[in-house]
């Protein structure tokens, strides 16, 4: 599954790199991983001054718990 975040740069954000670091660290926040998701894309909008980047999940599927007894 594909997911977006919109990431509004400031000045410490100068280079595409520090954005691409933002959308990994915040994806895997999101995603409450400890391993990174791969982003998949990185766009600019200038007409708003934003970037996009797409990245993607695995599905995983939780286990149903156990009954004891």
């Amino acid at each position: 599954m594909l997911k977006a975040l919109v990431i509004a740069p400031n000045d410490k954000t100068t280079e595409v790199g520090c954005v691409l670091a933002i959308a990994r660290a915040e994806a895997r926040r999101r995603e409450q991983n400890v391993v990174n998701p791969p982003i998949t894309a990185l766009h600019y909008l200038p007409e708003i001054g934003v970037y996009v980047a797409v990245y993607e999940v695995t599905e995983t599927v939780k286990e149903k718990p156990r009954r004891e007894g």
